[in-house]
This record gives structure tokens, C-alpha cells and sequence, in this order.
């Protein structure tokens, strides 16, 4: 029940930060989980610590930093809370990811899966009803919206979720993580043609942005040399 509650809690933080700014900001924040990954791995598998990764996690504080003091929290207050919000969704994905390798070793992703989603999807709905942040009454859904959030659920949740959890069997965590880590690229691209206006940042946001994934992908460069021989 423990990653049962983790995802239920990565979820509320992540929807949370980006209901209270953006999809940018709430995506190069949660690009942060592969540094997050190298603590967990610290703490779940009692590995050492790397020093090239601490550097590369100083160069994600770095961009971090670039960031926040550029955010304009005069004109949006609730950037602050926003922020803090995608690093927490952040920390706790980097540990559930980690504890799902550990699982994986001897369990079928699908099985994994299904217990993850089926219990948080009853957590979660349990929480909302009880302070009624959900009125039933008021779910009245398109046939459009419908087939939109059954896309979202079947193929780009469920199916991306149990290829996430199968791929452990073969990579790290960390590498998964990696892997997602480049969302915030493509997603910031779709978000602009989409959103337009709303989702328009200045120049500092995007250069700490292009810091804290060209850490991540340093990171991948040296973990990729220290394999060969």
C-alpha cells in the first residue's frame, strides 16, 4: 500500500502546481526526479554516493535557482507554492520509482500496475468525496471531453505506466527517470502552441530550464562512460 499511497500523493502535488501557475514551470520542476533518484537509490539500495552526480545535482540547483528568483510572485503569489509543490511531487516519483525496481525484480508490471493505479484511483476518489472537492452532480461530460479522457487514461497513463514499470527489469530507475525527465522539452513546446500567451515565459526561465536538463543529460553522459570498459 505504500506506492499505492505515493502515487496518490505525486499526483495531487503535481495537478496542484500546475493548477496554481503552469504546465512549464510545473514540468522543469518535476524534471528534477532523476536528482531525486540518486538520493533514493542512496537510501533503498545503500549504494555510494557519486560525486559526478552531486555535481551535476549542484548544476540542477543552479537552474533551480535561476528560476525562482525570476518568477514574477508580485503579479502570482502562488508561484511559491507551485514550485514547492513540483519539488515534492518530484522527491516522492524519485522514490517511487525506485521502490517499483525493487518490485519488479519479482513481480509482473501489469500485476504492479494494476494495484497502483486501482488503489489510488479509490484513494484518491475516497479523499475527494469525503471534502467534497468532487460534487458528482456537476460531472457532466461531453462525448468530446469523454474520448479525451479515455485517451489520457488507457494510453497515455495506463499503458505508458505498465511500460515504465517493465522497462525496470532491464534499466535503472535512474535511467527511467532520465528518460521522462525530457518531458519538460516537448511538453513546453505542445504547451505553447497550445495554451499560446498563458504558457509564455522570459529568457531566464528557459535558460535555468535548458541548465536543469542539460544536468540531467551530463549526468546520463558520465553514467554511459563509466560503463565502458
Amino acid at each position: 500500500m505504500a506506492t499505492e499511497g505515493l502515487l496518490h500523493f505525486i499526483g495531487i502535488f503535481f495537478f496542484e502546481a500546475i493548477s496554481l501557475s503552469n504546465v512549464s514551470i510545473a514540468l522543469v520542476f518535476m524534471s528534477t526526479t532523476a536528482f531525486f533518484t540518486s538520493f533514493a537509490e542512496w537510501v533503498i539500495y545503500k549504494k555510494t554516493l557519486d560525486f559526478k552526480e552531486l555535481f551535476t545535482g549542484l548544476l540542477v540547483v543552479v537552474g533551480i535557482t535561476i528560476i525562482v528568483n525570476d518568477l514574477d510572485y508580485k503579479a502570482h503569489p502562488q508561484y511559491l507554492k507551485a514550485v514547492v509543490f513540483a519539488l515534492i511531487s518530484a522527491f516522492l516519483a524519485a522514490f517511487f520509482s525506485v521502490i517499483n525496481s525493487v518490485l519488479v525484480k519479482e513481480n509482473k508490471s501489469a500485476v504492479i500496475s494494476f494495484y497502483e493505479l486501482f488503489f489510488g484511483f479509490w484513494i484518491i476518489s475516497t479523499i475527494f468525496l469525503i471534502n467534497k472537492s468532487i460534487v458528482i452532480s456537476n460531472l457532466n461530460l461531453t462525448i468530446e471531453q469523454f474520448c479525451w479522457l479515455l485517451i489520457l487514461g488507457i494510453i497515455c497513463t495506463s499503458f505508458a505506466f505498465i511500460l515504465g514499470v517493465y522497462v525496470m527489469k532491464f534499466i535503472t530507475a535512474y535511467t527511467v527517470n532520465l528518460s521522462v525527465n525530457l518531458e519538460p522539452i516537448y511538453a513546453i513546446i505542445f504547451a505553447l502552441l497550445i495554451f499560446k500567451n498563458s504558457e509564455l515565459m522570459n529568457i531566464n526561465f528557459y535558460m535555468g530550464s535548458l541548465i536543469v536538463v542539460g544536468s540531467i543529460l551530463l549526468n546520463a553522459l558520465f553514467k554511459k562512460q563509466k560503463k565502458v570498459p
